[in-house]
């Protein structure tokens, strides 16, 4: 029997679900022993993870089940207002996309000698999302949802209403404990005006809820427990809100302290990590039941949202920190992934270490300005930077010049590798060659996330002449986005530096459809931020071969709820632990981790910083900076004298 994890990845632009097969392959063992003794840097002696990482399981790996995937290319999210878009359409989206692959596995084992067995559903979405809900668990408006992408007049206002009135050692407090700045791609600010200025619509919600706990209802027929509040949010997406204090994985006081009391109770009540036993037993509503294929459905287990960015590092195999995930899709991020536990002393948990070992909430770590620090799960966080703004900096340039057929846009990409080979020739004593015209863009088109996250930024080019071509454009657009992204990984790289004492071996593993297929804009990153890239085959569709691995990880322990036991420790006392799969030894033990096993890679998978391309990059980085400081001063003020 073939057991099968089924994963749903709701993006902003389009919808997908995958089948992933569960391996075991007791060869890789040996490799995660050596790997572990060589790996990367330890963060934190008292990590679990470390405490366990000499007696874990073998490793087991996820598989991709060829022909078992299908998709829906659609937008869901509202630029500017944020708002979620056609939610009815996007629920029936992951119902076909489903049962197209439940489909794909039932002819499979009709033509093969393969007997699936569905084992369990996992879900990632764009973070963050909340659903304002009726009593009846129905979605109430479009106007009652909330994402990432707000950036209205309205949002930015409130956002600095908040700055204003609260002081900059209150500030500090609070980006400290949620690892969220003030910013309206958060729920505070977009939760203040909404009930603000929709009293009589307000009165409808019952509840917030993720778009992820919407399909786990509406399969498993639970609508009324969503609009009784009685769903939990996992620790993942609810630390997207920036509501939540990461450090002691419960929601922070001080931020709903600045909500009103109707809207805090209509907030889930209860928030606990992804795989919360409660739900992990679910069963298939009848209607869906019967429908489906029932031999693959017999005994299945469901897990709570994740963020798409927690699930493309871990997808990416970036569970140790030396290796860095870029993502560029419609927006872009870099991010690294940190053991740093939720750790409490009751006997209620499955991890209860001693009183000696100190908690998430008295570590000495701080989250740098600029970023973000998002919980994954108990046991790590993410750290990093987003760009509302990625690959749709580039489509909007496309569609502006009219570039989208793609001989044109070939064209453009061969002019751009030819413009920065001649950038390559300088060196520090000789000039980088002058560029046609002297561009400069700052591609804050919806906002400005990491990493000033300024209120009511807007794009901006600069240097336009009579002798500006549409490759210039498009070339100043890539590096544009680049540059962003390398003040994202300087400051990823101060941290490792201050934590690990070292950045050594520091390497970028890049995903997501504009990577993917841009061999060129591969390249860019490697000279900008002067790291080595690799774009790893094994890994594509990473976000939900994230999501399957992460349920790997716990799948055992639910499955076997007798694999605690209890340890001693050097100090005498005792502690229960979750045979559980350690994330960063996963990552080392992956037989097709290309970097870490040092085989041989195709140029066009595997960038290394080309000589001569400092100088370039400096240059353009200070011209960057300069106009972002030059114009930064209107962004708020031309964006709030549209609104008066």
């Amino acid at each position: 029997m073939e057991e099968v994890i089924l994963t749903v990845d709701m993006g902003s632009s389009s919808l997908k679900c995958s089948a992933y097969s569960i391996i075991h392959d007791d060869d890789h063992s040996e490799r995660r022993d050596q790997n572990l003794d060589e790996g990367a840097p330890q963060l934190k002696e008292h990590n679990e993870d470390t405490l366990q990482s000499q007696s874990s399981p073998v490793m087991p790996l996820v598989q991709a089940i060829p022909g078992a995937h299908a998709s829906r290319a659609m937008r869901a999210v509202c630029p500017q207002t944020g708002h979620i878009e056609h939610l009815d359409h996007l629920l029936l989206a992951a119902d076909e996309c489903l049962e197209s692959v439940l489909s794909s596995l039932q002819r499979q084992q009709q033509e093969t000698s393969n007997n699936f067995i569905v084992v369990a559903v996992g879900f990632s979405s764009f973070s963050m999302n909340l659903v304002g809900l009726d009593d009846d668990g129905e979605p109430v408006s479009e106007v009652a949802t909330i994402s990432y992408a707000c950036n209205t007049s309205e949002v930015v206002e409130e956002v600095e209403r908040l700055k204003r009135e609260m002081s900059e050692e209150e500030q500090r407090s609070l980006y400290q404990k949620t690892g969220a700045p003030m910013h309206s791609g958060y729920a505070l600010a977009q939760l203040r005006v909404l009930y603000g200025t929709q009293p009589i619509l307000c009165n409808r919600i019952h509840a917030w809820q993720s778009i992820s706990n919407l399909l786990i209802a509406r399969w498993t027929g639970q609508k009324q427990r969503l609009a009784s509040r009685g769903f939990p949010l996992s620790y993942s997406e609810a630390s997207w809100t920036g509501l939540f204090n990461f450090r002691t994985g419960t929601y922070e006081e001080s931020a709903l302290a600045l909500l009103s009391t109707q809207c805090r109770a209509s907030l889930p009540a209860r928030l606990c990590d992804f795989d919360d036993e409660s739900l992990t037993t679910g069963c298939w509503d009848p209607k869906y039941a019967a429908k489906w294929p029932s031999q693959l459905l017999s005994r299945t287990f469901f897990y709570l949202g994740l963020g798409d960015g927690a699930c493309a590092n871990i997808g990416s195999k970036c569970t140790v920190p030396y290796r860095i995930a870029c993502t560029i899709g419609t927006s872009a991020a870099a991010r690294i992934c940190l053991p740093f536990p939720i750790i409490t002393h009751s006997t209620n948990n499955d991890l209860q270490l001693p009183t000696s070992v100190p908690d998430a909430e008295t570590m000495d770590f701080h989250v740098p300005n600029g970023l973000f620090c998002y919980r994954i799960d108990r046991y790590h966080i993410l750290l990093g930077g987003a760009l509302t703004d990625g690959g749709s900096a580039i489509e909007w340039i496309r569609e502006l010049l009219g570039l989208e057929e793609s001989i044109k846009f070939k064209e453009c990409m061969e002019f751009v590798e030819a413009s920065i080979g001649k950038q390559m020739e300088a060196t520090p004593s000789t000039p980088p060659v002058p560029l046609s015209t002297p561009l400069v863009t700052v591609p804050f088109l919806s906002g400005e996330r990491s990493t000033g996250y300024r209120g009511g930024a807007t794009g901006v080019l600069f240097g336009l002449t009579r002798e500006t071509k549409a490759m210039d454009l498009v070339q100043s657009c890539l590096e544009g986005v680049t540059l962003r992204l390398r003040a994202i990984v300087q400051r990823i790289l101060q941290v490792l530096d201050a934590t690990a004492k070292t950045t050594k071996g520091s390497q970028i593993i890049v995903s997501g459809k504009a990577l993917e297929a841009n061999y060129v804009w591969r390249q860019m990153i490697s000279n900008c931020t002067k790291l080595p890239v690799l774009l790893d085959t094994y890994t594509m569709d990473g976000t939900s071969r994230g999501v399957a691995i992460l349920i790997r990880s716990r799948l055992a322990a639910a499955l076997s709820p007798t694999t605690r036991t209890t340890t001693p420790t050097a100090t005498g006392d005792s502690f229960a632990v979750v045979h559980r799969i350690p994330l960063e030894a996963l990552c080392m033990a992956d037989p097709t981790n290309h970097v870490d096993s040092g085989e041989e890679h195709h140029d066009h998978h595997y960038h290394t910083p080309q000589p001569g391309s400092d100088v370039y990059w400096k240059k353009l980085e200070d011209q960057q900076e300069s106009v972002i400081t030059a114009v930064s001063r209107l962004f708020y003020t031309s964006h709030h004298s549209v609104q008066t």
